[in-house]
Protein backbone atom coordinates (compact mmCIF):
# COMPACT_ATOMS: atom_id res chain seq x y z
CA UNK A 1 0.00 0.00 0.00
CA UNK A 2 1.77 3.24 -0.49
CA UNK A 3 0.10 6.75 0.05
CA UNK A 4 1.39 10.03 -1.30
CA UNK A 5 0.73 14.05 -0.73
CA UNK A 6 1.90 17.26 -1.39
CA UNK A 7 2.50 19.84 1.26
CA UNK A 8 2.64 23.65 1.03
CA UNK A 9 4.50 24.99 3.51
CA UNK A 10 3.92 28.82 5.14
CA UNK A 11 6.86 29.96 2.53
CA UNK A 12 5.40 28.58 -0.74
CA UNK A 13 7.23 25.30 -0.76
CA UNK A 14 6.10 22.14 -1.98
CA UNK A 15 6.87 19.03 -0.58
CA UNK A 16 6.08 15.47 -0.98
CA UNK A 17 5.21 13.09 1.57
CA UNK A 18 4.84 9.12 0.76
CA UNK A 19 4.06 6.42 3.11
CA UNK A 20 4.47 2.66 1.58
CA UNK A 21 3.30 -0.04 3.96
CA UNK A 22 6.29 -2.60 5.25
CA UNK A 23 7.43 -5.80 3.42
CA UNK A 24 10.66 -7.38 4.86
CA UNK A 25 12.31 -4.02 5.73
CA UNK A 26 9.36 -3.01 7.31
CA UNK A 27 7.26 0.44 6.68
CA UNK A 28 8.62 3.75 5.76
CA UNK A 29 7.67 7.47 4.42
CA UNK A 30 9.79 9.55 2.83
CA UNK A 31 9.89 13.37 2.95
CA UNK A 32 11.69 14.97 0.03
CA UNK A 33 13.29 12.08 -1.48
CA UNK A 34 14.33 11.45 2.49
CA UNK A 35 13.63 7.82 3.69
CA UNK A 36 12.75 6.69 6.95
CA UNK A 37 11.54 3.94 9.11
CA UNK A 38 7.97 3.85 10.55
CA UNK A 39 8.28 2.09 14.20
CA UNK A 40 4.88 1.03 15.39
CA UNK A 41 4.07 1.68 18.90
CA UNK A 42 1.88 -1.77 19.17
CA UNK A 43 3.10 -5.34 18.26
CA UNK A 44 0.26 -7.15 16.95
CA UNK A 45 -0.94 -4.54 14.82
CA UNK A 46 0.41 -1.80 13.14
CA UNK A 47 -0.02 1.64 15.49
CA UNK A 48 2.57 5.11 14.32
CA UNK A 49 1.75 8.65 15.08
CA UNK A 50 5.23 10.24 13.26
CA UNK A 51 5.54 14.19 13.84
CA UNK A 52 7.26 15.39 10.33
CA UNK A 53 9.07 18.39 10.75
CA UNK A 54 9.17 20.77 8.01
CA UNK A 55 9.85 25.19 8.26
CA UNK A 56 6.38 26.44 8.00
CA UNK A 57 4.43 23.11 8.60
CA UNK A 58 4.25 20.62 11.19
CA UNK A 59 2.68 17.51 9.57
CA UNK A 60 2.09 14.11 11.72
CA UNK A 61 1.74 10.85 10.07
CA UNK A 62 -0.95 8.86 11.52
CA UNK A 63 -0.83 5.18 10.96
CA UNK A 64 -3.38 2.46 12.23
CA UNK A 65 -3.59 -0.62 10.93
CA UNK A 66 -4.60 0.14 7.32
CA UNK A 67 -5.45 3.54 7.39
CA UNK A 68 -3.00 6.14 6.77
CA UNK A 69 -3.87 9.61 7.24
CA UNK A 70 -1.88 12.82 7.16
CA UNK A 71 -2.47 16.04 9.66
CA UNK A 72 -0.96 19.30 8.74
CA UNK A 73 -1.19 22.06 11.32
CA UNK A 74 -3.92 20.02 13.12
CA UNK A 75 -6.56 19.37 10.82
CA UNK A 76 -6.44 15.64 8.84
CA UNK A 77 -6.14 16.55 4.98
CA UNK A 78 -8.53 14.20 4.03
CA UNK A 79 -11.55 14.78 5.78
CA UNK A 80 -10.75 18.33 7.58
CA UNK A 81 -11.24 16.81 10.64
CA UNK A 82 -8.79 17.90 13.75
CA UNK A 83 -5.67 15.92 14.67
CA UNK A 84 -6.03 14.03 18.01
CA UNK A 85 -2.63 12.38 19.05
CA UNK A 86 -2.64 8.16 19.08
CA UNK A 87 -3.61 6.82 22.17
CA UNK A 88 -1.35 3.70 23.36
CA UNK A 89 -3.32 0.34 23.66
CA UNK A 90 -2.57 -0.80 27.21
CA UNK A 91 -0.30 -4.06 26.96
CA UNK A 92 -3.65 -5.90 28.96
CA UNK A 93 -4.85 -5.73 25.52
CA UNK A 94 -2.33 -7.67 24.11
CA UNK A 95 -2.52 -10.00 26.66
CA UNK A 96 -6.20 -10.66 26.56
CA UNK A 97 -5.87 -11.12 22.72
CA UNK A 98 -3.03 -13.78 22.77
CA UNK A 99 -5.26 -15.81 25.95
CA UNK A 100 -8.57 -15.42 23.64
CA UNK A 101 -6.15 -16.83 20.46
CA UNK A 102 -5.07 -19.68 23.12
CA UNK A 103 -8.54 -20.43 24.59
CA UNK A 104 -9.86 -20.21 20.45
CA UNK A 105 -7.30 -22.67 19.71
CA UNK A 106 -7.80 -25.17 22.64
CA UNK A 107 -11.56 -25.25 22.86
CA UNK A 108 -12.98 -25.22 19.40
CA UNK A 109 -9.75 -25.16 17.13
CA UNK A 110 -11.00 -23.55 13.94
CA UNK A 111 -14.32 -21.84 15.27
CA UNK A 112 -12.50 -20.65 17.61
CA UNK A 113 -9.17 -19.17 15.79
CA UNK A 114 -12.01 -17.16 13.77
CA UNK A 115 -14.14 -15.91 16.46
CA UNK A 116 -10.35 -14.69 18.56
CA UNK A 117 -9.37 -12.95 15.35
CA UNK A 118 -12.41 -11.00 15.32
CA UNK A 119 -12.80 -9.94 19.29
CA UNK A 120 -9.13 -9.34 18.56
CA UNK A 121 -10.19 -6.90 15.40
CA UNK A 122 -12.96 -4.86 17.25
CA UNK A 123 -11.29 -4.88 20.93
CA UNK A 124 -8.38 -2.68 19.31
CA UNK A 125 -10.89 -0.61 17.41
CA UNK A 126 -12.30 -0.25 20.89
CA UNK A 127 -9.10 0.46 22.83
CA UNK A 128 -8.24 3.27 20.30
CA UNK A 129 -11.14 5.16 20.69
CA UNK A 130 -10.72 5.08 24.42
CA UNK A 131 -13.50 2.15 25.02
CA UNK A 132 -12.09 -0.02 27.27
CA UNK A 133 -14.91 -1.10 28.92
CA UNK A 134 -16.38 -2.88 25.23
CA UNK A 135 -12.90 -3.95 24.86
CA UNK A 136 -13.32 -6.08 28.14
CA UNK A 137 -16.87 -7.06 27.47
CA UNK A 138 -15.82 -8.60 24.28
CA UNK A 139 -13.10 -10.82 25.84
CA UNK A 140 -15.48 -11.93 28.66
CA UNK A 141 -17.72 -12.81 26.29
CA UNK A 142 -15.69 -14.53 24.23
CA UNK A 143 -14.38 -16.48 27.30
CA UNK A 144 -17.68 -17.28 28.27
CA UNK A 145 -18.97 -18.89 24.58
CA UNK A 146 -15.83 -20.90 24.76
CA UNK A 147 -16.31 -22.16 28.30
CA UNK A 148 -19.94 -23.07 27.21
CA UNK A 149 -18.61 -24.75 24.26
CA UNK A 150 -16.27 -26.76 25.78
CA UNK A 151 -18.89 -27.47 28.63
CA UNK A 152 -21.39 -28.92 25.30
CA UNK A 153 -18.62 -30.23 23.50
CA UNK A 154 -17.74 -32.77 27.02
CA UNK A 155 -21.56 -33.61 27.26
CA UNK A 156 -21.94 -34.97 23.87
CA UNK A 157 -18.86 -36.99 24.12
CA UNK A 158 -19.58 -39.02 27.54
Amino acid sequence: MKREWNVTDNMGNMHHITYKAGGFGGAKYMVDNDTYKCKSKNWVVMLADVQISMPGADCNLVVIGNNVRLAVNGVYMDDGTPYEPVRNVPVWINVMVTICAIAGIFCASTLGICLAVFVAIFAYKFALKGKYGGALALFIGFLVLMAIWTVVQLTVLV
